[in-house]
């Protein structure tokens, strides 16, 4: 497998969305530490699909 540099951006950039939305939720909102990684799994699979239908539509490798 071999990793561009454009999929390294890519990874950082969705990588520092996630800490920021993270970072965001204050555990004042009543969150508790499960439903928060949960919340974080579903960012990562949402931006994960978003990868993979932006690379087959542009035909990136």
């Amino acid at each position: 497998m071999n990793v561009g540099g454009g999929e390294i951006a890519w990874a950082a950039l969705m990588a520092a969305l996630v800490v920021a939305y993270m970072v965001g939720l204050k555990r004042d909102d009543g969150l508790r530490a499960n439903q928060i990684v949960k919340m974080a799994l579903i960012w990562v699979g949402i931006i994960g699909a978003a990868y993979f239908l932006v690379s087959w539509f542009t035909g990136m490798s």
